[in-house]
């Protein structure tokens, strides 16, 4: 009996959603957002920060194929400690989007153990990928496999 006890308990963790992890950031002028705020919407979130040379190398890159998927939801999150480092790089190579800020743990319980991380996030909370490094944002398949996950 313990045994199927514990396998109900195994599949029902399994299923529940990604907004469990409670991801939350805040912008520029210190209001605070959660993911859970965004259920019933597909979400790509980029993990980043201005300190980070991956991250630095593929910003520009990643930013265009967000701007080029304008019907997408995506959040750019940096990891540094202050909103203007973030700006500031941001601005250095004419990224005119908000400066969000997050920190290592909330990154961490959504499993991203490198930066940059990019998850997609289904509409019911599922964490549907997680890419961890840099990537080839202008590859045309890469951004097929992504934009798959998000419309499944």
């Amino acid at each position: 009996m313990l045994r199927w006890i514990t396998a109900l308990i195994l599949i029902l963790l399994a299923s529940t959603p990604a907004y469990s992890a409670d991801f939350k950031w805040n912008d520029e002028h210190g209001q605070s957002f959660s993911l859970a705020e965004l259920e019933g919407t597909p979400v790509v979130l980029h993990l980043w920060a201005s300190w980070c040379p991956p991250c630095r190398t593929e910003m520009k890159a990643f930013s265009e194929w967000s701007e080029t998927h304008s019907e997408l939801t995506v959040l750019m999150v940096s990891l540094d400690r202050k909103h203007s480092d973030a700006s500031s790089f941001l601005n250095s190579i004419d990224i005119d989007r908000p400066s969000l800020l997050s920190d290592a743990s909330q990154a961490r319980n959504l499993g991203a153990r490198a930066l940059p991380s990019t998850i997609i996030v289904a509409a019911d909370g599922s964490i549907k990928q997680r890419y961890r490094g840099a990537h080839d944002w202008s590859d045309a398949d890469f951004s097929k496999k992504v934009l798959s996950q998000l419309h499944p």
